[in-house]
């Protein structure tokens, strides 16, 4: 390299700099790759491993007798997976999407508006702490309530589809997320906000630029929860009271004691709760993305 028709000799200090730090990325992005193998190595052989033990156990003639690993009640891995393959690919081959959309939609629906409730609420009532203390009994009320018990009133005031589980999901998630956001919005350092109005920061400023992010980060935190029990409350709804959904074929298969559909359906539902939390995981990643977990 020249400089001022000078050749910098190669082992000069900003030569050795510019190496050392190309090498250590360079480790850095091969710990990061081992690793990754690693973890999915172990995730991998658990799951092998559960598969593997139900399987044999319930082939096992004195485990069948004698335990619970009778077929008649657990099924096999096999079994479920033959039933997975008819009812996308087989003979019955669609039958699972429309139930599975039902699903689907009400708990997207459910947590989208119970997320933006929560949220909306959780911030206005951090920034106004004396309405915080005149509706804390009340919220705290209504937040004992067992939302379980509540499902089959919902159902009834709101019918058999979907505005039900919508509602059902709302009510149980709507806490979750309020109760966090507010955490959040109330934890921010006086200092803080006194000092960006200290720096002509308009009171719309400081929400956006301080309260939002902040708060935004205690709502994240709850969202891999707030997917979960979003699903769980729109499955519970079909429980009660519908003709289409996931939570209707595990109500069908119980009726007909047929667990091999039962295992089917949880294993759908299984793998929708994963995808909407890595759904949420990418949200979170770009949305936060100038937080320190999310730097590169």
């Amino acid at each position: 390299m020249k400089l001022d028709g000078m050749t910098a000799p190669a082992d000069s200090p900003e030569s050795q700099s510019a190496r050392r730090l190309s090498e250590y990325r360079s480790k850095v992005a091969r710990d990061v790759s081992r690793d990754k193998i690693i973890v999915l190595t172990w995730q991998v052989a658990i799951l092998a491993g559960f598969i593997g033990i139900w399987e044999a156990g319930t082939r096992i003639g004195w485990l069948v007798e004698n335990t619970f690993m009778d077929p008649f009640f657990i099924s096999q891995p096999s079994q479920v997976v033959q039933r997975l393959y008819e009812w996308t690919l087989g003979k019955q081959a669609g039958f699972i999407w429309p139930h599975l959309e039902a699903t689907l939609l009400a708990t997207l629906l459910g947590l989208v508006i119970s997320v933006v409730t929560g949220f909306l609420f959780g911030l206005l009532l951090s920034q106004n702490p004396r309405v915080a203390r005149i509706l804390n009994p009340f919220i705290t009320g209504l937040n004992s309530l067992p939302r379980i018990a509540f499902v089959p009133l919902i159902t009834m005031v709101f019918g058999l589809g979907l505005a039900s589980k919508v509602v059902t999901a709302w009510f149980i998630v709507f806490f979750l997320v309020f109760f966090n956001t507010f955490k959040g919005g109330c934890s921010i350092e006086k200092h803080i906000v006194d000092f960006c109005r200290t720096l002509g920061a308009t009171p719309s400023q400081i929400t956006w630029s301080v309260r939002v992010p902040h708060a935004l980060a205690w709502t994240f935190a709850v969202l891999p929860n707030a997917v979960a029990f979003s699903l769980i409350g729109v499955v519970i709804s079909e429980f009660v009271g519908s003709t289409t959904g996931m939570g209707y074929l595990i109500i069908t298969s119980l009726s007909t004691l047929n667990s091999t559909d039962m295992f089917a359906t949880i294993v759908v539902l299984s793998a929708v709760g994963i995808a909407l939390v890595s759904m949420i995981r990418r949200v979170e990643q770009y949305l936060m993305r100038w937080a320190p977990e999310f730097r590169d």
